[in-house]
């Protein structure tokens, strides 16, 4: 029975006690004191590194001022909402890393479609249609232009863009990838002017995958026979019409 109160006695009060005491001490000492921060991104975009990593070193920067504090005393809420102003961050998750590490790992929002300010300067625009921060031209990432002031204007329409060109394949020959421009027209809807050949497309509203590959074999057709179009009228009801340049 003694040896049972002795062993009681070391396993739940002097070896729990020893424990806090050293890691007390460790603390005190610096040991857990931050020396890294760092900052992961968890499945960023394809092809938006560039973009990114400007955003990336500046929320690096602005946690150096956490290096030195003890990871037992530093507030991961406070962090966390400071973090998540930031309108590029979709998602974050913050934990201590033991000994000495602060990490962070963000998800970063994709963005859709571009915006040209008066300034010159882009406008990226994500999913919901908000703005991002304006960036130069050489950071910015390689998706269509949006043209004209009814976008600036309206952030509904501008997450209308988003989700007609969602409905567009990535790839192929009419494709995210192929498009340059967006227009809209209160009458006719979405027109798209393709990269290669300057053509413009009209898509409408609605039922845009449908109209999408059907002007993928058009564009496919009229380049096997080297046609020169001007304008691919996808907004009708069972057909694609197309006006060639030297038509009026």
């Amino acid at each position: 029975m003694k040896k049972l109160v002795l062993q009681f006695i070391f396993g739940f009060i002097i070896l729990p006690a020893s424990l806090a005491g050293t890691l007390y001490y460790l603390n005190e000492n610096g040991f857990f004191n931050i020396a890294k921060v760092e900052v992961i991104l968890e499945n960023p975009p394809r092809g938006q590194e560039q973009f990114l990593k400007p955003l990336v070193d500046n929320l690096e920067a602005s946690l150096v001022k956490y290096k030195g504090i003890s990871l037992w005393n530093i507030k991961l809420k406070k962090i966390s909402r400071k973090v998540s102003e930031l309108n590029w961050v979709d998602g974050l998750n913050i934990k201590r890393s033991w000994p000495s590490t602060l990490s962070v790992r963000v998800r970063p929002h994709e963005v859709k479609l571009l915006y040209m300010g008066k300034n010159g300067k882009l406008l990226p625009i994500i999913k919901d249609g908000t703005f991002l921060d304006e960036v130069e031209a050489k950071q910015a990432p390689d998706v269509a232009l949006l043209d004209g002031e009814a976008f600036l204007k309206k952030s509904s329409l501008r997450q209308k863009a988003v989700e007609v060109m969602e409905q567009i394949p990535a790839e192929g020959s009419f494709s995210r990838k192929t498009i340059s421009e967006v227009r809209y027209d209160n009458k006719e809807g979405f027109w798209m002017t393709l990269i290669k050949t300057g053509v413009q497309v009209k898509m409408g509203e609605d039922q845009v995958a449908l109209k999408a590959a059907r002007v993928s074999q058009v564009v496919e057709y009229l380049d096997s026979r080297q046609f020169d179009a001007r304008v691919i009228d996808a907004n009708l009801s069972k057909k694609v019409l197309v006006r060639l340049r030297k038509d009026p």
